[in-house]
């Protein structure tokens, strides 16, 4: 987590000749099946840390548990994939194509209101009873809005919802949140200097919210509880409209700092990484696709073998979500109007402060089911 200017100096080229499908939403139907996309791999830059590995399979792990309901989107029509992911550290020249992804900046799918539907509210309604009544969590320590948007990110899986909430609060409170995540104002003010890793940017050529991160930095013990709201409020917020929650973020994290500054290298160890890596994987979230850009040369063995130890636990096509990609990459992905203007070729301009705007004003459109 640290600012980051330089875009990587060691750029890939990326051909783009495979065509992907873009998802759509209906806030107002019962089901929303987003259609099925073709994630062809990059050529893998096959670099980033052994944490970052298991963050991201963790993350993209959220996706992992069912084939059965309205929301999956793991699979080509045919039930396969055309891109395998090479675990044993070999090189990949699978394309991804970029064509219909690249946008404006101004690509807002199909309306920003979220109607709750009957069937989510069903199940959110049963996670709340499970973690009142099961588990004896008062409903006070887990804000509706987040429940809501916590289920449909588990796909409506009561036991996997409850599972995670749970695990999530006993994180939370070793983080200085006893608390939880309290009914109330959404918005925390006193956190949002912890938004400084996310730089403005736009929506996929989905037409959904993108989560961009300049990675690299440590957590203060001070800043724990303001670090941990800093990322509930980021979470909300990218999940504000009816198509990115109920088909998937973008995720790219930005290493390239790392090779250019050394003290990033060098920090000293806090004491608290691993239950913070610990707190990022408990966030239920369901990105497609997982960037990690800027990556240097020493660390490919690294994540090679990372790859491979994840490779037992996660499933294939959670793996073939994540490409190792450069900066410039990414910002083709993502279009030059969607991506970061620190890269030089984006157009999404502004700093912490507009950025703690656009999450405030997310945040307070977000509708709160009845439970």
């Amino acid at each position: 987590w640290v600012r980051n200017d330089v875009v990587s100096s060691n750029p890939e080229s990326i051909e783009a000749s495979t065509t992907a499908k873009v998802a759509t939403t209906n806030a107002t139907t019962t089901n929303h099946p987003p259609r099925r996309q073709n994630e062809n791999s990059f050529r893998a830059a096959n670099g980033a840390t052994r944490c970052l590995a298991r963050r991201m399979a963790a993350r993209g792990d959220d996706d992992d548990d069912d084939d059965d309901d309205d929301h999956d989107d793991d699979d080509d029509d045919d039930g396969n994939r055309n891109n395998k992911f090479d675990h044993e550290g070999s090189d990949t020249t699978q394309p991804l194509s970029f064509s219909e992804y690249s946008n404006d900046g101004n690509n807002d799918g199909e309306g920003d209101t979220i109607i709750y539907t009957d069937k989510e509210l069903i199940a959110m309604r049963a996670v709340r009873h499970s973690l009142v009544e099961e588990h004896s969590i008062p409903s006070d320590r887990v804000n509706a809005t987040f429940l809501a948007i916590a289920t449909i990110n588990c796909k409506l899986q009561v036991e996997e919802t409850v599972a995670k909430i749970k695990k999530l609060l006993e994180i939370m409170s070793q983080l200085g949140c006893p608390d939880g995540i309290a009914e109330g104002e959404l918005w925390k003010a006193e956190a949002a200097y912890e938004l400084h890793p996310y730089p403005m940017v736009g929506k996929d050529g989905r037409g959904c919210s993108t989560t961009w991160i300049r990675g690299g930095g440590k957590v203060k013990k001070e800043d724990e509880r303001a670090h941990v709201h800093a990322c509930i409020m980021q979470y909300l917020s990218v999940h504000s409209d009816p198509n990115t929650l109920r088909n998937g973020v973008s995720f790219i994290i930005d290493l390239s700092a790392r090779n250019d500054d050394p003290k990033l290298k060098k920090q000293p160890k806090v004491g608290n990484e691993k239950l913070i890596q610990s707190f990022y994987q408990a966030i239920p979230q369901r990105p497609q696709i997982i960037m990690i850009a800027g990556c240097s040369l020493p660390t490919r063995a690294i994540v090679n073998v990372s790859i491979r130890l994840a490779s037992v636990f996660i499933k294939q096509k959670i793996l073939q979500r994540i490409h190792f990609v450069t900066v410039e990459d990414a910002v083709k992905y993502l279009g030059e109007g969607s991506a970061p203007g620190y890269t030089g070729r984006g157009k999404m301009e502004g700093g912490l402060e507009r950025y703690g705007k656009w999450v405030e004003e997310r945040l307070g459109g977000l509708p709160k089911p009845d439970l």
